[in-house]
């Protein structure tokens, strides 16, 4: 094994399968015009430095959703979450504002990842927010707004020494951002904002959630799921008219070019002028005049992702449109899957009638424009902000 393809210090590279994955080179063929463009190189489906990379360059420099204000209502109210490879927590404080930091015991933000965590199973672990083990809901305050034990390890006993995160509301999402110079939220969302006008204007209540478990990438995730309510089925073939495509999906780039995507289909979760929307990298939302239907995404590994998912509602009964969203979301899981599958053993012995250097055409627009925003964010040159030691190559070895 290259010891290069197991580091975890960009300043050295990112290297796999022969790619230097950080190189304009390899993504050209998605920047060409819809119809002509290729894939993303079957590495980003099943590297764990391509994982590495997008932890670097999107987890951690972009403008993340992480859950709902309904969720931590009450002073002292905590949501914890993994982001990338960095556990962070978001609390309500007492005078009704939020902060976000990172946790005290940054188990999810190891340099040096012990071997049984590699696995991916659970091991005995008194960390129960990182990303080799699956994050804690809501970990609610006493009464009075003070800590519960539960809420140690993540915020210890003098919160205000832990390293804050920036962080910001949207209608009901909260979005926090690990880049101390990254922009404003409302530059990320400026145009997105304006697509769905004042519909966050009055108070929305949380009906119900789920969590649900994708055994694929959140790339693929993310793009059948778009795809699968816009068209109001759930087959599994790819859409061969590239001009319906074209007329189903619009793009529309928010000023620091932060991609989303719309599509008005009627026959969508009953949709009467409704919108499914897809605000890059993890927010994906119906919106109609009384629900919001929203999945929030969670890259939990090359081959993993979780979904995690909720309805909110004005004061109407919905209940049969929120069990219909859900249902969506299970037919799309067997359809990212599927997806997911097929781009893991693309130019591989499982697929000997493909080429690794001859990528398939995207025809799919939704995954056509994130492509084209992975593009560019993989690609960028950043500053960074901590120097982490080189693994020993020979630890890797050793199985």
């Amino acid at each position: 094994m290259s010891m290069q393809s197991d580091l975890r210090n960009p300043e050295l590279g990112y290297f796999d399968e022969g790619l230097d994955l950080t190189s304009a080179t390899i993504y050209a063929g998605l920047n060409l015009p819809f119809g002509e463009a290729r894939d993303l190189p079957s590495v980003a489906h099943r590297s764990k430095v391509f994982l590495e990379l997008e932890n670097e360059k999107i987890w951690t420099r972009e403008w993340i959703a992480v859950g709902l204000s309904q969720q931590i209502p009450n002073a002292g109210d905590l949501l914890p979450l993994t982001i990338g490879f960095h556990g962070i927590h978001v609390q309500r404080n007492f005078d009704g504002s939020l902060s976000a930091r990172l946790n005290r015991h940054q188990h999810g933000g190891c340099r040096f990842v012990p071997e049984q965590c590699r696995t991916g199973n659970q091991t005995k672990c008194t960390i129960n927010s990182c990303n080799y083990t699956r994050d804690s809901d809501i970990i609610f305050a006493t009464e009075n707004g003070e800590p519960t034990d539960a809420m140690y390890k993540f915020i210890g006993l003098v919160p205000e020494r832990l390293i804050s995160v920036k962080c910001d509301t949207w209608g009901p999402f909260i979005f926090v951002n690990l880049d101390p110079e990254s922009a404003p939220l409302s530059e990320t969302i400026d145009s997105f904002g304006n697509r769905i006008g004042n519909i966050f204007d009055q108070e929305w209540f949380l009906l119900k959630k789920k969590w649900i478990d994708f055994s694929s990438n959140w790339k693929s995730v993310g793009a059948s799921l778009v795809a699968n309510i816009a068209k109001g089925q759930t087959d599994t073939k790819i859409e061969d008219d590239i001009k319906g495509s074209q007329l189903q999906f619009r793009n529309f780039m928010p000023n620091h070019e932060c991609g989303s995507i719309e599509s008005d289909g009627s026959d969508s979760l009953s949709l009467d002028s409704g919108k499914v929307l897809w605000l890059f990298p993890n927010l994906i939302m119906v919106t109609k005049f009384n629900i919001v239907a929203v999945a929030l995404m969670q890259s939990t590994g090359p081959s993993r992702c979780l979904v995690r998912s909720f309805i909110l509602q004005r004061d109407v009964e919905i209940k049969s449109e929120a069990d219909d969203w859900f249902n969506y979301l299970f037919s799309t899981k067997i359809i990212a899957e599927q997806m997911h599958q097929e781009l893991l053993n693309w130019g591989t012995s499982s697929q000997p009638d493909t080429n690794s250097e001859m990528l398939p055409i995207q025809k799919d627009y939704n995954k056509y424009l994130l492509n084209r925003f992975l593009s560019k964010r993989l690609t960028e040159n950043h500053k960074y902000y901590w120097n982490a030691p080189i693994m020993d190559a020979a630890m890797t070895m050793r199985r």
